[in-house]
């Protein structure tokens, strides 16, 4: 039985393939708060009608594949805090960038409006497509307002919330440089 040994020259361009076939359709976004939480009622004073929580899991391309359109996705979790059934339809949300770019009408594999009985909740993963150029490091993501409505008896309750981008900390390894000779004054 023979068996190889994975020399570093052999490793290194072994690496570098595997990575390139590897390449990810998806970036990873941090928003904070994450879970962002927002408490719907018709008025100030008026009772609590649901709590909603709002987290950005990332963006990634449609079908994964290199050359799909980018969207960002967005899930959604709403509690039924009333005594009435709630429904929130998809087609009622909108997303701004920091830029104010709008983007295109949601995504979901959920069919028709979110429907939450009293006491109940339900989630619910839209998928917001880019807008213009689709770029997944676009600056209008320095931030995203999602606006919707909640419908209570017939009667639209708009909520609205903004969510933050957090930038990941590059950490610049530190450098000493020493010539050997010393100067003194």
């Amino acid at each position: 039985m023979t068996r190889t040994l994975l020399t570093p020259k052999l490793f290194l361009p072994l690496l570098a393939a595997v990575s390139l076939g590897c390449q990810s359709t998806s970036v990873p976004f941090r928003f904070t708060p994450s879970p962002l939480e927002i408490f719907v009622q018709e008025g100030p004073g008026e009772p609590l009608i649901a709590r909603v929580l709002v987290a950005i899991p990332g963006a990634e391309r449609v079908d994964r594949s290199q050359r799909g359109y980018p969207e960002l996705l967005l899930r959604l979790r709403m509690e039924n805090k009333g005594l009435s059934t709630l429904s929130l339809d998809p087609a009622s949300c909108v997303l701004l960038g920091s830029d104010l770019a709008r983007f295109g009408a949601p995504r979901t594999e959920h069919l028709g409006p979110l429907s939450v009985e009293a006491g109940g909740s339900e989630a619910i993963l839209l998928r917001f497509p880019f807008p213009m150029d689709g770029d997944l490091e676009a600056p209008l993501l320095t931030g995203v307002n999602l606006q919707f409505e909640v419908d209570v008896e017939d009667r639209k309750v708009e909520a609205s919330v903004t969510i933050e981008r957090v930038f990941p900390v590059e950490v610049v390894p530190t450098t000493t440089f020493s010539t050997g000779i010393y100067y003194g004054v």
